[in-house]
């Protein structure tokens, strides 16, 4: 894959590929918290057959696709355009759970969503980073969604306590394919604060 070419949406990772980038925003301490708490209940209700992995709770805001190594010259490109990005703090706020659809006998997500419309200043950074990479590209939709666990049993769409906190940063993650544990961070940005953008 060219450094810069952009990840085809909907295709499932070929088994050799085993490194994937990715840029997120983190929950703060209180929100992963109480998002643990909230997977645990789920748990519980619903009888699923899940993991809480507290370390990996995040909310995607791009995806760099799928490789067979850790392409140094991606990981700069990516930090290049990461740079480039200025994009005001804001709120993310979820307040309702549901299961989205996967490929047949694979677990589904069960994911933390926020209300349709609502969700502006996580759209504004995902479109702000998306022209960084790829400024000639149309930018795509996407759901602003944290993933909670994986289970074969779905979990119907539901309200919850809201879970919000202040997103301040965003990050560059690399995941390796089976590893349980935290995402490698190659990476992170400081967002704007008000009296920064009216310079």
């Amino acid at each position: 894959m060219d450094a810069r070419q952009q990840p085809l949406a909907g295709m499932e990772p070929e088994a050799s590929r085993l490194h994937h980038l990715f840029f997120a925003v983190l929950p703060g301490p209180r929100a992963a918290d109480a998002a643990v708490c909230l997977v645990q209940v789920l748990i519980a209700r619903h009888g699923l057959q899940a993991r809480v992995r507290a370390q990996r709770l995040h909310a995607t805001l791009l995806s760099l696709g799928w490789e067979g190594t850790l392409s140094s010259e991606r990981v700069a490109w990516a930090r290049a355009a990461a740079q480039r990005v200025v994009a005001p703090a804001f709120t993310l706020r979820f307040d309702r759970v549901l299961s989205f659809r996967g490929a047949p006998h694979r677990k589904r997500p069960c994911v933390l969503c926020g209300p349709p419309g609502a969700q502006g200043g996580f759209m504004a950074l995902h479109e702000a980073l998306h022209t960084a990479l790829w400024p000639a590209a149309p930018v795509p939709d996407t759901t602003p969604h944290m993933t909670l666990c994986y289970s074969h049993q779905p979990v119907p769409e539901a309200p919850v306590p809201p879970i919000a906190w202040t997103v301040c940063s965003f990050a560059l993650l690399h995941n390796l394919r089976g590893s349980p544990g935290p995402y490698e961070c190659l990476g992170t940005w400081a967002l704007a604060g008000p009296h920064e953008l009216s310079k």
